[in-house]
């Protein structure tokens, strides 16, 4: 700056000494002033640099390496897991790889069965569109999606013609009729592996769908028929550095509360040392996933469809590999080996049933229930002693019926919405859908049944079938208030603890443990003293501002059901052209409606309480 001035003074040749002077003394002024501020800004540039030092030595990562991006990239893999290109024995299978819980994928392994070739969507739509198949959402978390059936529940024929443009795919039971285009792989067809299956599942969508980061309570075979996956698999060994969701039983299934294209290293920092493995699967390839393995899988392709193979875990921990009738191992037909858990494709699923003779239920309340029927199947009455012996050769059903009913999960019955949905959040609707001669109006409660609480057109004609008692189509204001407390009665069941909260809001990381443990929690011979010795997996840490397993939408859906109401209201007073009005929020006509004597309408207790549901309200704060 000063030598541009004295550039501007000397090219002046009208300028004075006088003047000269003055601008030199003013100018040797405004340099000591700038020399000054230079030393000083100096000075604050040291003692920037020297504290950015030492808090660079307290926190040498500020931001590690794969913060918030997605699971796998916080550091390289440990590398793909073991390929198997040719045919393997069953029992150098269990010997590398199940009794050591190692995953390993068998090339080409699915590449004959029948289904490979024979399940186009035109075949499974002429031959099997009768029957149901169990749905998920495409993001695992999200509320299960709705079929022509019920809430997760859909007909082939109906998911066929709807599952490229829908947000969903099949993870369900495969039905038994399918079985015969099905065929069990030689690893699986003899000694111990003849009779471990315990469910066959069947997968299906159009690709874009990833899981959580979870792990399952049986071996898995997973057999890809059309498509690709990409694994991410964790060894039980490693389990320790991950935070995972606290349950009450953790030695089966369960999931991890790491968002898995979010990554939070610096909340869940243990996990920035997690080894894993990764292995990219192809159609006609099974790749094996040892029980209590952690894994997240992504599906592409236009179409994907596996069929899975779950099997005991019990065969990880065999002393010894009985090779009875495996001198020529061959595939042989699902249709003809024996399955634990099966689904006839029309009822009741019996996906995701704990395998029969492993432990019963932890939980106080479920497990006094089975203890009751343990007395009944087992022929225990007057009994002080029941020897381990006598357990185990009790007959297979005696465990099967235990397990069906203190273990069913609701979503697998055909009357999941009637436990998910509460009485209130049926009476809102209800009123939301009165005309104004004080009836309902049947087409408009099943629209907003549909799109506000995500239910099926079925069981919305259910409820209103609840109420048209002369069936003529018409649900008047006598038939409302006659029927109102006996068809909100059928949502009056609660839903089994464990499956209100859909989000987690305490995790754990639990001690390490071995890859391969002597002896499996789940065992019926694991006793409780023995039990008692193993660490604890403590009270668990709560988790920072909550963490939902749900996508943010109920803004979105909040005011598009305000905006509907707001019409509705309009075009029942008549006043469609009324500006004020369509700006008002409606009126709560169902409460404290006079009925035909003139008294207020009584309104039923559970009605007036809050939801019983309380984690479903608090998702959004959370």
């Amino acid at each position: 700056a000063s030598s541009i001035k004295l550039a501007i003074l000397r090219t002046d040749d009208t300028m004075n000494e006088s003047n000269l002077y003055k601008n030199k003394i003013v100018n040797n002024s405004y340099e000591l002033k700038m020399d000054k501020i230079n030393r000083c800004l100096v000075w604050i540039g040291l003692l920037l640099a020297i504290l950015n030092l030492s808090l660079a030595k307290e926190n040498p990562q500020e931001v590690p390496r794969g913060h918030l991006q997605d699971l796998g990239l916080h550091r390289d893999p440990e590398g793909h897991i073991d390929v198997y290109d040719d045919t393997i024995s069953p029992e150098e299978f269990w010997r590398k790889y199940v009794s050591t819980r190692t995953a390993v994928l068998l090339k080409g392994a699915a590449k004959n069965f029948p289904a490979a070739t024979l399940w186009t969507d035109k075949y499974l739509e002429d031959t099997y569109g009768h029957l149901n198949v169990r749905l998920e959402s495409k993001r695992e978390g999200h509320q299960y999606p709705a079929g022509d059936v019920s809430l997760a529940r859909d007909s082939l024929k109906h998911f066929l013609s709807t599952y490229v443009k829908d947000n969903k795919y099949t993870v369900s039971q495969l039905p038994k009729p399918m079985y015969g285009d099905v065929l069990v792989p030689p690893c699986l067809s003899c000694g111990p592996f003849n009779e471990s299956l315990v469910e066959v599942n069947y997968w299906m969508s159009s690709g874009g769908t990833r899981s959580l980061l979870h792990k399952d309570a049986p071996n898995i075979l997973n057999c890809l028929l059309n498509g690709t996956k990409n694994w991410i698999l964790i060894r039980p060994e490693h389990e320790y550095l991950v935070p995972l969701a606290k349950e009450p039983s953790m030695d089966g299934g369960g999931y991890s509360v790491l968002k898995v294209t979010e990554v939070d290293l610096i909340q869940f920092s243990n996990f920035r040392n997690c080894p894993y493995y990764y292995a990219n699967v192809t159609a006609g390839d099974c790749l094996y996933v040892p029980y209590g393995t952690l894994h997240h899988v992504r599906s592409y392709g236009e179409k994907n469809m596996a069929v899975s193979f779950l099997f005991s875990r019990s065969l990880s921990h065999l002393k010894k590999f009985d090779n009875t009738g495996c001198e020529n191992p061959k595939y042989e037909n699902l249709a003809t080996t024996p399955v634990a858990w099966d689904f006839d494709g029309a009822t009741t699923l019996t996906m995701g049933l704990q395998e029969p003779r492993t432990v019963l239920p932890a939980d106080r309340e479920r497990s006094d229930e089975a203890f009751k029927l343990a007395i009944k199947h087992f022929k225990l009455k007057n009994k002080k002693v029941v020897t381990l012996d006598e357990i185990t050769a009790i007959p297979m059903q005696a465990y099967k019926d235990i397990i069906f009913k203190v273990e069913m999960d609701p979503v697998n019955t055909l009357q999941y919405e009637y436990r998910l949905f509460s009485r209130n959040q049926i009476n809102e609707l209800l009123s939301e859908a009165r005309t104004k001669e004080g009836g309902i109006d049947i087409q408009y409660f099943t629209e907003i049944y549909k799109n506000d609480l995500g239910g099926s057109a079925r069981v919305a004609g259910e409820i209103m079938e609840g109420f048209d008692t002369n069936k003529d189509g018409i649900i008047d204001k006598a038939e409302r208030k006659k029927n109102k407390k006996r068809v909100l009665s059928a949502f009056d069941e609660e839903m089994p603890e464990e499956h209100i909260n859909d989000y987690a809001d305490v995790y754990v990381y639990r001690p390490k443990l071995d890859q391969v443990p002597e002896r499996d929690t789940m065992d019926i011979s694991f006793d409780s003293k023995a039990q008692e010795q193993l660490p604890d997996d403590g009270k668990g840490i709560p988790v920072r501002d909550g963490y939902s397993l749900f996508d943010s939408e109920e803004e979105s859906k909040q005011r598009l059901k305000e905006e509907r109401r707001r019409q509705r209201e309009k075009e029942l007073s008549g006043a469609e052209n009324d500006e004020e009005e369509d700006n008002e929020r409606p009126e709560r006509e169902e409460e404290g409606e006079e009925d035909d004597n003139g008294e207020p309408e009584e309104e039923d207790d559970e009605i007036r309480g809050r939801d019983r549901y309380p984690g479903r309200n608090d998702r959004d704060e959370l």
